[in-house]
């Protein structure tokens, strides 16, 4: 039996953050609900309804993402969805999971808020132990299905145990759900003694809101000035989402751009169909303005209304991530040079620079930089590189901010001037507002490339000009040219002289080049300012020396990643 004695200070506060135990109002839960659920919470939700629809008993769901991203709010909206004691929203009501279980069955422990780290790292596993043993015996009815959710476990520092301790939370009839700022604190999978745990899931990354996920969020939730209404927000749910009712257009389109098997030449009729068919002129103009207003505003929502006020929370949250989390993470002993090296991103972002620059820019060596760049990308994913289509060796390299908002607040406020407040002002900057473009189809590029399995994101210079975004897969290749002002000159013919079998790869972990036959059927060019022409033909694909070319308006390739 455990010691509870020891751990009774924890055990007397985790009743404190579990108010809904006494069945009665939860001021925690009253305050999420009153927050708009974001797509990542139903990803969540539903993919936890549906392994309790396959029978699954035991499960570990964990997630993972920056400081201040919202993996808190979505926790505690997911016990609010789960007891039957809170009024959810009726939005997503089609999960048998919703208000099914009473308020005893629920465990959420928010470790960091919990001090875990005051304890010796050989005490926090014993404290934590003793805190589940206590909710099992003392809580938790006999019968029925426990859901322990452990929020920021980054803070428990059990080295090599971490994921025999928290496998050993699970027992039958256990859901287990995690969150931490990187990957590898919650991935639970690989060797050891899994054979008691049903299923252990990939973590989830949880990554700044995608354009479509603001559409329909109120301006005092920190969504966008353009008001659409509840139902095309809902419509554009459903056209992104096989499983609910009506057509799902978006869906069908990602389906035809996989390029393991879709079809390219039906993506392209989708495309005309969603423009033409589904999307009516007065949503087209409301969708170019909600799209240029995003780029002011990113994808993380903050209520406050001063501009000031929600900058210094941004910048607080996003150098603490950077200081703190990624820097222990990874062992880097100057994480003041993470710091440099985002600046130097937000400055440089979507431009060519080559690794020396960086490295006497930030001041250590080429090897250094690779580790810096490797941590800011796979692991805290708030700076990602995207590197030469054609190159073999690669001694260049392009640099994204991931979050638009990290390029005003890294910046000198000479670029950035009009763009300090949320709000539309009366200074005209276009040569930024492009960059926030650029970096932002970027990010929707590279969420693209996951959806139909592209390898990566890359580019490709041509004599006319650049190729902005590059999805490939053994050959295929879909090129994007980015088209949007004072920069919209020359995207058709840099599209037309695209030539794709420019394209060199190696073998997977050897240097020998792979023997591909590149082919680029289409040419896609995203655009501010689509032609009345094009429009008028009601087509959205022109030939140019006999090469298709379709054209996006911005706010529709944002719509479809």
């Amino acid at each position: 039996m455990p010691d509870v004695e020891s751990g009774k200070d924890y055990i007397a506060d985790v009743e404190q953050h579990n108010e809904w135990w006494d069945e009665g109002p939860s001021v925690d839960l009253e305050e999420v609900m009153e927050r708009s659920p974001r797509s990542d919470f139903h990803r969540i939700l539903r993919g936890i309804d549906e392994y309790d629809k396959e029978g699954v008993e035991s499960l570990v769901y964990p997630i993972f993402g920056q400081t201040g991203i919202g993996k808190t709010t979505m926790l505690k909206q997911l016990v609010a969805a789960l007891i039957d004691t809170a009024d959810f929203p009726e939005n997503g009501r089609e999960h048998e999971l919703l208000s099914s279980v009473t308020p005893r069955q629920v465990l959420y422990l928010p470790l960091e808020a919990s001090l875990y780290h005051l304890e010796r790292p050989e005490d926090q596993a014993q404290k934590l132990t003793q805190v589940v043993e206590y909710f099992r015996s003392h809580v938790a009815p006999r019968r029925g299905r426990k859901y322990i959710l452990l929020d920021d476990v980054n803070v428990l520092d059990l080295g090599d145990r971490r994921t025999s301790v928290l496998r050993d939370l699970v027992d039958k009839d256990t859901y287990l759900i995690l969150s931490g700022v990187v990957e590898d604190q919650v991935d639970l999978s690989g060797e050891g003694d899994t054979d008691r745990i049903d299923k252990i899931c990939y973590p989830l990354p949880v990554l700044p809101m995608k354009f479509v996920d603001t559409i329909g969020y109120h301006e005092d939730e920190g969504g966008l000035q353009v008001e659409f209404g509840a139902d095309f927000s809902e419509q554009l749910r459903s056209y992104r989402t096989k499983g609910l009712s009506g057509s799902s257009p978006i869906k069908q389109i990602r389906l035809d751009l996989d390029l393991t098997g879709g079809n390219l030449e039906e993506a392209v009729q989708g495309l005309e169909e969603l423009y033409f068919e589904y999307i009516d002129p007065d949503k087209r103009d409301g969708l170019h303005d909600a799209a240029r207003d995003y780029l002011r505003k990113g994808g993380i929502l903050h209520r406050a209304k001063n501009a000031s006020v929600r900058n210094d929370l941004v910048r607080s949250q996003f150098l603490l991530f950077l200081y703190k989390e990624l820097a222990k993470h990874g062992s880097v002993q100057h994480p003041e040079n993470l710091h440099r090296l985002c600046s130097f991103a937000a400055s440089h972002a979507g431009e060519e620079v080559q690794y020396t620059d960086i490295s006497d820019r930030i001041g250590v060596d080429r090897r250094t930089v690779d580790q810096y760049l490797n941590l800011l990308d796979e692991e805290g994913i708030v700076v990602t590189e995207s590197q030469d289509f054609s190159l073999r060796r690669h001694r260049r390299t392009r640099l994204y901010p991931r979050n638009p908002r990290h390029a005003v607040l890294l910046s000198q406020r000479q670029e950035h001037y009009g763009f300090e407040e949320y709000e539309q002002q009366n200074v005209l900057n276009h040569e930024f507002e492009y960059k926030l473009a650029r970096m932002v189809a970027f990010d929707h590029a590279k969420r693209l490339a996951f959806q139909v399995n592209a390898y990566d994101v890359e580019y490709c210079e041509t004599d006319s000009g650049l190729v902005d975004y590059i999805l490939h897969r053994d050959g295929l290749v879909v090129p994007f040219v980015l088209s949007y002002q004072p920069y919209n000159d020359t995207a058709a013919q840099v599209a037309a002289e695209f030539d794709p079998s420019v394209g060199q790869h190696s073998k997977s972990g050897s240097e020998e080049l792979r023997d591909l036959d590149y082919e680029a059927p289409y040419r896609f060019v995203i655009t501010d300012n689509l032609s009345a022409e094009s429009v008028g033909e009601g087509s959205l694909v022109a030939e140019r020396n006999g090469t298709s070319i379709c054209y996006l308006p911005y706010w529709l390739f944002l719509l479809i990643c």
